[in-house]
């Protein structure tokens, strides 16, 4: 074997050592977005998820449900901001067969998310299985290798309740006035609430119920059947004006629900809060007050 030869084997031998190197030490996987978007330019959002649909809009800087019930903006704000910051490796899977199995199809997939920016769809997802905590599978719906990223199905919430705005009846601003139909009117006088009529009420008592009104939250939309007659019919004058909120008290379930003036639909609350909300006059009189007011036996 000549010279020539052997400098030929002993170069492709070099180069393939040095391929085989480079190879090995080659930088880990740098993380990439999966996502491309920029959230202050989304419009609408869509999550399809055994077959309900949420559809959220965005109006003006509010989010808004489908009805024209106010989403909680600020979690929209949040999944976005996740979404977007999503970051992924290697793909796990690139086979169909795969992406089956992890739910990531069209056939089979646990929420499909697609995000739009006024007329052009920026993101369409579908997202699957989860293979560790806080991490699920998603794949482009158009196709391609399946990734997991950064992310959990349980923050594309399945229904209405999950995306609404859970301060939606609270009162706008400092409360000024507050009555309870046929029990008790108060006023905020010198920054201390005042019962008309020269009724001493327990002022503990009477904070608590305030505080209710100031800081409340629903927790779900109900489509309960309501009675005819509310359990507790009360108002409030805000810095919107007055308003006027229903308490309904269905026994048998032993759930309150609550409508307002200034808001449509019906909304659970909890009970704790809503038997807090329906304190009587008898119930907020001081407890010495209310042993004199009780009749002789």
């Amino acid at each position: 074997m000549n010279r020539a030869v052997l400098a030929g084997l002993f170069a492709l031998q070099v180069l393939v050592v040095g391929v085989v190197l480079a190879w090995n030490i080659r930088p880990p996987d740098e993380p990439t977005a999966f996502f491309d978007f920029n959230p202050d330019l989304i419009t609408a959002i869509q999550v399809l998820s055994e077959g309900q649909m949420i559809d959220l809009q965005k109006v003006d800087e509010d989010w808004r449900l489908a009805d024209g019930k106010p989403a909680d903006v600020e979690k929209v704000n949040d999944v976005l901001d996740k979404l977007v910051n999503a970051s992924t490796g290697w793909p796990v899977a690139t086979s169909s067969t795969t992406a089956d199995r992890f739910e990531v199809t069209e056939d089979k997939f646990q929420k499909r998310l697609t995000l739009h920016a006024g007329d052009e769809i920026v993101a369409d997802a579908f997202f699957g299985t989860s293979p560790g905590y806080r991490k699920v599978h998603v794949s482009r719906v158009e196709g391609g290798p399946v990734f997991a990223i950064e992310f959990s199905n349980y923050e594309l919430g399945s229904d209405n309740s999950s995306w609404l705005n859970k301060s939606l009846l609270r009162p706008e601003g400092d409360l000024q006035r507050l009555v309870h139909e046929g029990e008790y009117v108060v006023n905020l006088v010198d920054d201390e609430w005042v019962a008309e009529g020269g009724v001493e009420l327990d002022a503990e008592a009477l904070d608590k119920v305030i505080g209710r009104f100031e800081n409340l939250n629903v927790y779900t939309i109900s489509d309960a059947d309501l009675p005819t007659e509310p359990t507790a019919l009360l108002s409030w004058t805000d810095a919107k004006g007055e308003t006027q909120l229903s308490l309904y008290h269905l026994e048998e379930e032993d759930d309150w629900v609550a409508t307002s003036d200034r808001v449509a639909g019906q909304y659970g609350i909890s009970t704790y809060i809503a038997k807090d909300m329906a304190m009587t006059l008898d119930e907020l009189l001081p407890q010495v007050e209310a042993e004199e007011a009780a009749p002789n036996d």
